[in-house]
């Protein structure tokens, strides 16, 4: 199925099946032997690995299986058929028929393959109803196409301002990930924004909502106490403004309060800084501050807008202001 010898699979040669597990984060290069002994050997390696579940597969084999149900290789795999006038049913690629094909054999493992509502694809057991969704991701390091996109945003950031930050770059960031309503306040009534430069929620598995929202310096964040509006004593008591003060939501036409602040800065959050908020904040404060600063930031910025633009216009509106 990965090299894509198997019918309704999308056919790879050497130089994708390398491709193909270097999407997975995996360092395999074919060395040019027999596709499918080669690709069984390193898919037996794969299976010893460590797993988060002893009811699911390793954890690189669960990414393979992620990565093998990719709509867009479907796709291509069937534009070129039709570029070279071979539109035989047995030689094209069928997603549906082979992710039936794919389940046939692991449901007698007590597996099943099954698709988000973004369509990628999850592996679950039949038995205890665990899924792999519900994995930690671990970063993987960053291809030379992102490391160059990460260049870019990075320039972006040391000469935006901070509602262009916040605009061009952390609505579309959380907005991929998969939060809802991202309001950006603006500063136009920068008296009113109780300390929330940004506000979103997120839809829990159970349909709960929680909601959240970020603080945002353009600046390097420091324990410097004669640094004016960087200093960090400022940033203790907007964070404090921001929990304390509840936001209106128009779509439960309702006031709630935040579950989570996000603290991130277009610079660096030095330990000092960190080390003293937390002391400053009460048990109760503390946990709901998550902090990420400039690294954190272009690395998943990187990854997830990997085609963002930020060289066009800016304008940012005061629409969904959350008061």
């Amino acid at each position: 199925m990965v090299v894509g010898d198997a019918k309704h699979f999308p056919y790879r040669s050497s130089y994708y099946i390398t491709k193909f597990f270097s999407r997975c984060g995996l360092p395999f290069i074919h060395d040019g032997s027999t596709r499918a002994i080669w690709t069984r050997q390193r898919l037996a390696e794969l299976n010893l690995g460590s797993s988060q579940s002893a009811d699911l597969p390793s954890e690189d084999l669960c990414r393979v299986v992620s990565e093998l149900f990719d709509y867009d290789d479907f796709e291509r795999h069937n534009e070129k058929r039709q570029q070279v006038g071979d539109t035989h049913p047995d030689y094209m690629a069928d997603f549906e028929t082979a992710l039936a094909a794919f389940n046939k054999i692991v449901h007698r493992q007590g597996l099943i393959a099954y698709l988000d509502d973004s369509g990628r694809c999850y592996l679950r057991s039949t038995g205890t109803g665990i899924s792999t969704a519900t994995f930690s991701q671990l970063p993987r390091p960053l291809s030379q196409e992102e490391i160059e996109q990460r260049k870019k945003l990075a320039a972006f950031l040391d000469g935006s301002s901070e509602d262009e930050f916040i605009e061009k770059v952390l609505v579309p960031l959380f907005q991929r990930l998969g939060f809802r309503r991202v309001s950006p306040t603006g500063h136009k009534d920068k008296l009113l924004e109780f300390g929330k430069d940004l506000w979103m929620k997120f839809q829990l598995p159970t349909s709960h909502w929680i909601y959240f929202c970020a603080q945002v310096k353009k600046d390097k964040i420091d324990s410097n106490n004669a640094s004016g509006e960087k200093n960090v004593a400022n940033v203790l008591s907007q964070a404090r403004m921001a929990l304390e003060h509840p936001i209106f939501d128009p779509e439960a036409n309702s006031k709630v309060l935040l579950d989570h602040l996000f603290l991130i800065s277009a610079g660096e959050i030095t330990k000092a800084a960190r080390s003293w908020l937390v002391e400053q904040l009460d048990v109760g404060q503390r946990r709901h501050i998550i902090f990420m600063d400039r690294d954190e930031l272009l690395d998943q910025s990187a990854r997830i807008l990997i085609d963002l633009q930020v060289e066009g216009p800016f304008q940012i509106t005061d629409e969904d202001v959350p008061f």
